[in-house]
């Protein structure tokens, strides 16, 4: 059974910060989807071809002329055309042992290594019968199907995604294995504050649940198309996706799928139950694979159809073709791919969606900003990767606090004053220590931090309480030491003048973590100087093109009665519609700080 695609895609948000300063050299989050690829104005659809004969063996001796591909019935032209192989056996003993997470994403990148995320559905799964074959299942599995090249992670729907570990290591493995569980009808205790706080309504928990695991698992693929353009592979174990309404688990089916095929993710599933007595197959396990070009598994001897997810990441063909229909629509496009040769069966995706017109002009955005100062370029990235359906908006920024420690703010911004939605934020450092965890009120949450780099989660809530959407991004904490620095700009909005003068003459300022304002709207921006040459430092501010051309100076003035600091005031009814940039600048001598803040004026 297939589900229809449906055309809305489960909402979620990008995270991205509002002032991006060269200073706190600021790393913006990975991309939640891959750019599409345009060539001569055309939309060019890559598809991952495996072919098996009826042996079981893969082919590997195909031509291009051996391919025919129709989208949406129509026949196109295979323009790009290419055997991958990755036996998953180690070019040189060095490639074996996995020393850090930077290591593990460069061999990632590699073509001639192979790359499998099993998530195991632990909401979803029994804790008797099914956990335990599917234990047995996996342990079979990750100790004798992988090569030694091959890179494998295991997660659950709470695994963050800077703990993926990807690992050679297949004792490592099957220790994991041996200490998963099933929790389906299980609730105490509960998994996290959030299971804790739907406990009233058991059916408000397995909707919980079930959200939860969806946006794991779509954060999970668009991780893996954040570390790797080629071909990866999800094992997703479960027995099903539990209790969603019809038309959101819909919704959800069809978000899973896009970004699978954006990002390149063949989904394979797995139903650890086996055959059932009913014979009953989920549509939801069955459409992920099937729709991604992977496989549905429910066997009572699944240890050789899991092995296949290994054979066939081995040899495969990549497809390119500029799709003479050339869609801009946002919609899903049905692919056949066909070959000749009789006697073969023919594994790859069913479709693609085609990009939104936001999406193409969010992709031209980009290309234009790649002529610009790279300082410029990375402070527009919020701009060019703001998505239309977001819901909010999260800033993250430091400045000193009274002892000379940095005191680092997250804030958060709804896009509708009507939206129920809540953030909460886990914000931990290298070492693993945790700074902050909890919910981001509206007043923003502040806490202290050492210099060095944050990992910043945050979990989008919706009106009731569930986990709509998780996303992981870095900060640096700045050292505010003696030399000249600066802290994070914090951006305003007036609306009207009683606003303005709130935010001008107020003794603390909550930031405004949107980036796009009304022409009708005054921009204010407040920041502070540091160190031991700022009371005579110049300090500067001035308004830039999106090409880092200046414009025009800025007015600045001191805050009352706070010394250090300054504000700088801008209506936006001076400007035309487009993005532009805040530069601020502070110097003395050879001693200098700058930022830059990006914002979008509307019409």
């Amino acid at each position: 059974m297939r589900l229809k695609p449906a055309l809305a895609s489960i909402t979620s948000v990008a995270a991205g910060l509002t002032c991006v300063a060269a200073l706190l050299a600021q790393t913006p989050p990975a991309p939640q989807e891959q750019r599409p690829t345009f060539k001569g104005g055309a939309n060019l659809v890559r598809v991952d071809v495996s072919v098996i004969d009826r042996h079981g063996e893969l082919v590997t001796d195909l031509t291009k002329d051996d391919f025919e591909i129709r989208e949406d019935g129509v026949p196109q032209t295979v323009e790009n055309f290419k055997l991958v192989e990755a036996s998953g056996e180690a070019p040189d003993d060095l490639s074996l042992p996995i020393r850090s997470p930077e290591h593990a994403l460069a061999e990632a990148a590699r073509d001639d290594v192979r790359v499998f995320v099993i998530f195991w559905d632990e909401y979803h799964i029994g804790q008797m019968a099914a956990a335990i074959e599917g234990r047995k299942a996996l342990t079979e599995f990750v100790h004798n199907a992988f090569g030694p090249a091959d890179l494998v992670a295991l997660v659950d729907q709470l695994t963050p995604l800077d703990a993926i570990k990807f690992t050679r290591d297949r004792l490592e493995l099957t220790e994991a294995v041996r200490k998963l569980k099933g929790r389906l009808g299980i609730y105490i205790p509960p998994r996290s504050a959030l299971e804790e706080g739907q406990m009233a309504l058991m059916r408000d928990v397995e909707q919980l649940r079930a959200q939860v695991t969806g946006s794991a698992l779509e954060a999970v693929i668009s991780h893996l198309g954040a570390i790797r353009e080629g071909r990866k592979a999800i094992l997703f174990v479960s027995q099903d996706i539990g209790a969603l309404p019809r038309d959101e688990r819909y919704r959800w089916l069809d978000g899973a799928i896009r970004l699978a095929n954006t990002n390149n993710t063949v989904i394979y599933t797995l139903d650890p139950r086996g055959l059932l007595m009913n014979g009953r197959i989920s549509d939801v396990l069955q459409s992920l694979a099937s729709e991604t070009g992977g496989r549905w598994f429910q066997s009572n001897e699944p240890a050789p159809l899991l092995r296949t997810i290994v054979k066939e990441s081995r040899a495969f063909y990549l497809l390119g073709y500029a799709s003479t229909l050339n869609p801009a629509d946002g919609r899903f496009h049905h692919i056949k791919v066909h070959v000749k040769r009789p006697g073969v069966d023919v594994h790859a995706r069913n479709g693609y969606f085609a990009p939104a017109p936001t999406q193409i002009e969010n992709e031209r955005t980009r290309v234009a900003a790649a002529v610009v100062p790279p300082d410029v370029e990375r402070a527009l990235s919020p701009l060019v990767a703001m998505r239309p359906d977001t819901v909010g908006d999260l800033w993250v920024g430091a400045t000193r606090g009274a002892d000379g420690t940095a005191r680092v703010t997250i804030a958060w911004t709804a896009r509708e004053a009507n939206v129920g939605a809540a953030v909460a934020a886990r914000a931990s450092g290298a070492d693993g220590t945790i700074y902050y965890d909890g919910a981001v009120p509206a007043t923003a949450a502040t806490f202290t931090a050492p210099p060095g780099r944050l990992s910043i989660q945050r979990t989008l809530l919706d009106a009731d309480g569930a986990a709509a959407d998780r996303e992981t991004s870095t900060f640096d904490v700045p050292d505010f030491g003696a030399a000249l620095s600066m802290s994070s700009p914090v951006l305003m909005r007036a609306r009207n003048g009683l606003e303005l003068r709130s935010l001008t003459t107020g003794a603390s300022a909550v930031p405004y973590a949107g980036h796009v304002f009304d022409r009708t709207d005054r921009l204010v921006v407040r920041f502070s100087v540091f160190g031991a040459a700022s009371a005579d430092a110049t300090v500067t501010a001035s308004l830039l093109s999106r090409k880092g051309i200046a414009l025009s100076s800025l007015p600045l003035s001191p805050v009352t009665d706070r010394p250090g600091e300054y504000a700088v005031q801008f209506p936006l009814s001076s400007v035309s519609r487009g993005d532009y940039l805040i530069a601020i600048e502070a110097s003395h001598g050879d001693d200098r700080a700058k930022a830059l803040v990006p914002f979008h004026a509307s019409q």
